[in-house]
């Protein structure tokens, strides 16, 4: 990860997972109605989604006042999908384009310089909205200023925006306008009706869906992000 990065998130909270969250709320015997507590289990549900299912690993949840717009930030090893990829038979031919991450790694017939690490070298920003309401075009625009004001690397950082619900079509539309390579994950909301302080009672949060802007299909063209994707979701 780049040293701002570091700089600005190495004070991170002591809670590092969705079952220490829990567990704190019930000793702090804060209220699970309310939105702080909501939110953020989601974003401890994501977190553990994201490293269980994609991949995702060294993952901080820095949400809160002064998270500047990131709610998690980590790395994406992306080894694994590059493996897989090798394996998978398609009738298609998947065209590579020139911005695509494979004509940097070390094995590549038309390898780029600087070499890039899939397992190591790719960072992973994401921002959760657990909202009622598909989100739309300013949110998607409020997100890109975000990549843009921490001067990410567009070349080794994708975006996830996850969300219970798809974007807008103007949403969608706003997305592929974005720079950065940027994903929308859809996992949807969390239900208990038993014991809200106990994760494994807890339903819903499947991730339901992924939609990967036209920057993201360009810099992971290659992989088949799309069919792997399409593997995972519930």
């Amino acid at each position: 990860m780049n040293r701002l990065v570091y700089r600005t998130y190495s004070s991170s909270p002591l809670l590092e997972d969705v079952g220490q969250y829990l567990k704190h709320c019930k000793l702090q015997d804060i209220n699970p109605r309310s939105t702080v507590f909501r939110g953020t289990l989601y974003e401890f549900h994501v977190k553990n989604l994201l490293e269980t299912k994609l991949h995702a690993k060294n993952m901080i949840r820095c949400g809160g006042a002064y998270d500047n717009g990131i709610d998690i930030i980590g790395q994406w090893d992306l080894l694994p999908f590059y493996k897989e990829s090798l394996n998978l038979n398609s009738t298609v031919q998947q065209k590579v384009y020139s911005s695509s991450l494979l004509h940097h790694v070390s094995e590549s017939p038309t390898l780029k310089k600087p070499v890039i690490s899939l397992s190591d070298d790719i960072q992973l920003v994401v921002q959760c909205k657990n909202t009622k309401k598909r989100l739309g075009a300013s949110e998607v625009r409020q997100l890109s200023g975000v990549l843009e004001y921490h001067k990410f690397h567009k070349k080794k950082t994708v975006m996830m925006m996850v969300s219970p619900y798809p974007l807008t079509i103007q949403g969608i539309a706003q997305l592929n306008k974005a720079s950065y390579p940027m994903i929308n994950l859809v996992v949807s909301p969390l239900k208990n009706n038993v014991d809200v302080y106990d994760y494994e009672s807890w339903g819903g949060g499947g991730l339901v869906s992924a939609y990967m802007n036209l920057t993201a299909t360009k810099v992971l063209s290659g992989l088949r992000m799309e069919q792997q994707l399409q593997k995972i979701l519930n």
